[in-house]
């Protein structure tokens, strides 16, 4: 059973047992090899046709294991009594118990990777040279690297949103950037249609361990919403966080070439309103957000505010999740009390709240384990398959567990769009209306890997969290 051909070389049959055993490494040292190397290595695994690959190197090496404990035990001239007979039975067991979990992984695994994860690319990213919006943003300029003169010095404090500054800076535009619009949705017991209490901008780059997390206010007001074509439309007399139920239940028109038009609302709205290109969305309700949580055996976090709160209930038939800390302190959160942290505006206000949920995303991704994943894969992916929506294609998902798991925290920065970055307030219900080329300018100097003078409007997730 543990070493297929010994039995058989116990019993005499050398050449049989060599035979075995040489059919047995062959299939088992692909495998030992994928559970040596880090997770962000194995991403290849998911790539092309290797998962159906993978199950029938399952099947191949039970097959195997079977025969030849049983082959052995047939050899050795078995007795043929009742206690004989259930060892042998209780042998077989053992041996097909860890193929069959692996084969349930991975035919669970590719069913919910063909529900959840998108076909194609997205249709709806508007234009852009690198990461930087190419059409309608002054603060994108339209040229390349190549362009770029080299002699000229690299300008001291702050930079302005001229393209002749730009000019001057020689950084190349053309890198190789990857973002992803991550959405909280509020959508439950009281609440019709969905919200995006959450938005956060992640934004990753290959081959630096770096990366950048945006975090838009819920609470825009007067957002320039974008068209067809990626012109601008008129302003939207709403709060941002309402856009997507606006897009998908009143205008899906207005916003074609995605499969949610909600989410290509918000992915062309936040495009236009940061100047940056964004590539994908994600997205999560709040049900599905506490039961993440849950089956990955929560999460610690070392708070640092008072937060004494109840929040929204996540679904019918529930009390309101409660959350009762003090700063300084580790808690180790279950899915409700993270819930309550991450949503909580009780003596705070939207800006702390999103520094929260940047921060408990970080420590959520860093604590993950293959242990607890595997205890609980089959509530996870019931999870996954309910609760999240993307329009992230199938073939790139290996490219993003590369960039995420070689991400370096003293790298990675986090940026708040607080309250400096406020033009005005609307007059009758004082909601702030977004001073755009301000974000805009801590944008690209965040992407650019320059020092914004923002104060701590802009630091690295190390610190920040």
């Amino acid at each position: 059973m543990v070493v297929p051909g010994a039995g058989q070389a116990f019993a005499g049959a050398w050449r049989r047992g060599l035979i075995l055993f040489v059919l047995f490494a062959f299939g088992a040292v692909p495998v030992l090899v994928v559970a040596a190397v880090p997770v962000r290595a194995a991403a290849w695994l998911l790539e092309g046709r290797l998962l159906p690959a993978a199950f029938g190197v399952n099947i191949f090496l039970l097959a195997l294991r079977l025969f030849a404990a049983l082959d052995a035990w047939r050899m050795g001239l078995p007795a043929k009594s009742v206690p004989a007979l259930t060892a042998v039975g209780a042998i077989a067991v053992l041996t097909a118990t860890p193929h069959v979990a692996a084969g349930y992984v991975t035919v669970r695994s590719e069913v919910t990777l063909q529900r959840v994860f998108a076909d194609d690319e997205p249709s709806d990213v508007l234009p852009a040279r690198g990461v930087f919006l190419r059409r309608g943003d002054r603060t994108a300029p339209d040229f390349g690297p190549r362009e770029l003169p080299r002699s000229a010095p690299l300008p001291a404090g702050r930079l302005s949103a001229t393209r002749d500054v730009l000019v001057q800076t020689y950084t190349p535009l053309e890198r190789p950037w990857v973002t992803i619009l991550l959405l909280g949705s509020d959508e439950g017991p009281g609440r019709a249609g969905d919200r995006t209490a959450t938005m956060i901008l992640a934004g990753l780059e290959r081959d630096t361990g770096r990366a950048v997390a945006f975090g838009i206010p819920r609470n825009l007001a007067h957002v320039r919403l974008v068209g067809r074509a990626g012109e601008e439309l008129r302003r939207f007399p709403d709060l941002l966080n309402a856009l997507y139920r606006f897009a998908n239940e009143e205008r899906p028109d207005l916003f074609p070439g995605g499969r949610d038009p909600g989410a290509t609302a918000l992915k062309q709205t936040i495009s236009r309103l940061l100047g940056l290109r964004v590539d994908y969305h994600a997205m999560v309700d709040l049900d599905g957000f506490r039961d993440l949580v849950d089956a990955l055996g929560g999460v610690k976090i070392r708070v640092r505010e008072r937060i004494v709160d109840e929040v929204t209930r996540p679904a019918w038939g529930e009390t309101q999740p409660r959350i009762n800390v003090y700063p300084g302190r580790t808690y180790h959160f279950d899915g409700r009390t993270a819930l309550a942290y991450v949503r909580s505006r009780k003596d705070s206000d939207d800006y702390t709240r999103m520094h929260r949920q940047r921060c408990f995303l970080t420590a959520m991704a860093n604590q993950l384990d293959v242990v607890s994943v595997l205890r609980n894969f089959g509530a996870l992916a019931s999870i996954v398959e309910s609760s999240v929506r993307t329009d992230i294609p199938r073939d790139q998902l290996p490219d993003l567990i590369r960039l995420v798991g070689g991400l370096d925290p003293k790298r990675t920065l986090t940026v708040t769009f607080g309250r400096r970055y406020i033009a005005r307030r609307r007059a009758h219900d004082r909601f702030p209306i977004a001073n755009v080329g301000a974000m805009r300018t801590t944008a690209r100097e965040a992407i650019l890997q320059l020092r914004p003078d923002t104060g701590r409007d802009v630091e690295t997730a190390r610190r920040a969290c």
